[in-house]
């Protein structure tokens, strides 16, 4: 799960090793949105060092020999990284590739956003931070953010996915216990039933 011969270890401070500072904040990061200096440029670039969105107009003000930047792309009306640029600066290999124009591209941000899916699609793998359904069975991950987001929670316990379902079974189990109470008005059988009148 780590490129460039990394150790993978999951206590917290070590956590460096596994997601870079600058991808931590990605979530937060909004690309594609107005410049806040320039209204009418849209943010689509992106500082490695100051973790903050430019528009082409302040990328030409940013210290460009310093700094680190990494171009977004909007794929579908969703921003996107190209799989190329991230290579080289942190493994996306578990996240599901889009083509776009001859390149692949990894999504930034959440593509689940806890609808309801189609019946005919229930053989399909499902991301392990949300419910969007993945068209590969090898990805874990439909976007950048949820594969931070996992990582992050991370820390030798098994997956995030593992820890929810635990969760879940612990709130069940709570609730079964104990008295319950029904919230229904009014009881399920009418005593005389009525038959709507013929027009």
């Amino acid at each position: 799960m780590t490129g460039n011969g990394a150790t993978m270890v999951w206590s917290g401070d070590d956590q460096k090793n596994i997601v870079p500072p600058w991808l931590r904040l990605i979530a937060s990061i909004k690309l594609y949105d107005s410049c806040m200096t320039h209204s009418s440029k849209e943010c689509n670039f992106y500082c490695r060092v100051c973790m903050v969105a430019l528009c082409k107009e302040c990328k030409k003000q940013h210290d460009l020999s310093e700094h680190e930047i990494i171009k977004a792309y909007k794929v579908s009306k969703v921003a996107s990284f190209r799989i190329e640029d991230l290579e080289p600066l942190w493994d996306a290999s578990d996240i599901y590739p889009y083509s776009q124009n001859g390149w692949l591209v990894a999504f930034i941000y959440k593509r689940g956003d806890g609808a309801a899916r189609s019946r005919g699609q229930s053989n399909l793998a499902e991301c392990e931070s949300c419910p969007y359904r993945l068209k590969s069975p090898t990805a874990k991950y439909c976007s950048v953010e949820c594969k931070v987001e996992a990582m992050m929670k991370m820390n030798g316990r098994g997956s995030t996915k593992n820890e929810a379902a635990k969760r879940k079974v612990g709130t069940i189990s709570e609730g079964s216990s104990g008295n319950v109470q029904s919230f229904r008005k009014r009881s399920r059988k009418q005593k005389i039933p009525q038959r709507a009148p013929f027009y």
